[in-house]
């Protein structure tokens, strides 16, 4: 309770919590104990905050993306900027990320392939670490994304894989990616050459901190549809943020490039990336082109 808060006020709010807390006792441990009105009161006051962080974004431009390839699928402390450059080095000492305030039930999904392998066949340590993070991932993404792409949910087949679902039962799968560069350049500008992005866009601007990042709003495989992402690169890392489209409903992922990095630039969403920077959980590659 705040200090400055009146006894009044102060009682009143230990009445209702103790009243939340004996409901919540009594529901089945399920995702249910996230419910979707909770969640949206907190998107609400977060926009405000997301309608701040898009004023910083620099657009330099627009243009038109061929088709990309996307897999389908089936909450802050201490904030420490890192320092302003291109690709900017991480504290020596990582911002903890904090608890989440709920627990997201995961999606299942079943590797397709001999090739996947699915965290559940990890370490125990590593499997936890994988799934600890993802809950954080999921609850701030869930505050700081459109309500229009619902309820986010981790899938448990990767770490960097999750899910938005709608009340009207749209799912947009949503890519995080934090994987060691192994040598990559990080993302590649917007293309030069007006009409190569075929009806999509490109922008690229400065996030707090000096990290260049490129957003694309892309078609996707599926007919009429866009995905958007974020590309950029952090400490040794390669970083993106990608909403997919509803392949099943023939949706485009409801985001706009602004939002999406508006999203990125958040402090908070910093911190996550940091972290898995310090931590690295994916393996490495050369390009994040269509991770």
């Amino acid at each position: 309770m705040g200090d400055n808060m009146p006894e009044d006020d102060q009682r009143n709010a230990l009445l209702v919590r103790d009243a939340m807390e004996r409901t919540v006792a009594e529901l089945p441990p399920v995702h249910d104990l996230v419910p979707t009105a909770v969640t949206q009161g907190r998107r609400r006051r977060a926009r405000a905050r997301l309608a701040i962080a898009a004023g910083i974004v620099c657009v330099a431009g627009a243009a038109v993306v061929g088709a990309v390839g996307l897999p389908a699928g089936g909450d802050g402390g201490t904030t420490v900027r890192p320092a302003a450059s291109g690709t900017p080095e991480p504290s020596e000492s990582p911002t903890p990320v904090q608890e989440p305030e709920a627990y997201r039930t995961p999606v299942h999904i079943e590797p397709t392939s001999d090739e996947e392998t699915a965290m559940a066949d990890l370490p125990p340590a590593e499997r936890k670490q994988r799934e600890d993070f993802q809950q954080r991932v999921a609850v701030l993404l869930d505050e700081l994304l459109p309500d229009a792409v619902g309820l986010i949910r981790p899938v448990d087949l990767e770490v960097r894989r999750y899910q938005g679902e709608t009340d009207d039962g749209k799912v947009f799968p949503v890519i995080f990616s934090v994987r060691p560069s192994g040598g990559g350049s990080g993302p590649k500008p917007c293309p030069d050459e007006p009409g190569a992005l075929k009806g999509g866009s490109c922008e690229r601007t400065t996030l707090p901190g000096g990290i260049e990042a490129i957003s694309y709003r892309m078609l996707s495989d599926s007919p009429e549809t866009t995905a958007t992402m974020v590309y950029f690169s952090y400490g040794n890392s390669d970083v993106a943020l990608t909403v997919t489209p509803d392949t099943n409903a023939t949706t485009s992922a409801p985001v706009t490039s602004e939002e999406l990095l508006a999203v990125v630039g958040d402090s908070r969403f910093l911190d996550l990336v940091r972290y898995a920077d310090k931590n690295p959980m994916q393996e490495s590659q050369i390009s994040i082109a269509g991770d």
